[in-house]
């Protein structure tokens, strides 16, 4: 049942930064989750996290240091091509992005929905998944995330081993080189991609 001091909170936290979801006055998991990250500070823009090692990789021939990860997702439904493997969804993601005359699939990595990793361009080489942001970072694309929206939470639309993937992944990119910052491309453009803010995903929230 919808309740007015709930309908008060949510536009109290949308007020403040946060995404509490639909004002609807329900106190649902979206809004308790957002009610908790409120209680323990300013909202979350960005991940930045400390460095835990001292190599650096670099990309391009201007050798721009990777110091960011930036997650995306294919924002295709749960069974797109689920019977031709992670092989083939990547070969796909890569015409994709070929017709639009990228030289390559845009990402560096690519997780299948049941946690398998792939790798798409090389880590040296400057990707193409987010506009003027694509030196010194490294994309990571979940498959899934049809019909998302940036507020939604990322267990709607991506599956355990997926996370827990994603998760390895960032953490082994950050042995190889020095990433401050954790983000997802909704936070650079105007789309639900990923389908969940990554900072608060990656905190833990």
């Amino acid at each position: 049942m919808a309740s007015d001091s709930i309908r008060s909170i949510q536009t109290g936290l949308a007020a403040l930064g946060y995404s509490p979801g639909a004002i609807d006055g329900i106190d649902g998991p979206r809004t308790r989750a957002t009610a908790v990250r409120w209680g323990q500070g300013a909202p979350i823009v960005a991940q930045d996290v400390a460095p835990v090692t001292s190599a650096m990789i670099y990309q391009g021939s201007a050798r721009y240091p990777v110091r960011e990860v930036i997650v995306h997702c294919s924002a295709t439904r749960p069974e797109w091509m689920d019977g031709d493997g992670i092989d083939a969804q990547v070969a796909e993601i890569r015409r994709w992005h070929q017709e639009q005359g990228w030289s390559d699939i845009g990402y560096h990595w690519v997780i299948g929905r049941s946690g398998e990793l792939r790798s798409g361009r090389r880590e040296t080489v400057i990707g193409a998944h987010v506009q003027e942001r694509n030196r010194g970072t490294i994309g990571i694309c979940l498959i899934g995330g049809f019909g998302s929206a940036e507020t939604d939470l990322a267990e709607q639309h991506f599956t355990d081993r997926q996370l827990v993937q994603l998760r390895n992944q960032i953490e082994a990119i950050s042995m190889r080189t020095q990433i401050t910052t954790v983000s997802g491309h909704n936070q650079y453009a105007a789309k639900a991609c990923p389908g969940f803010h990554v900072p608060s995903w990656f905190k833990g929230a």
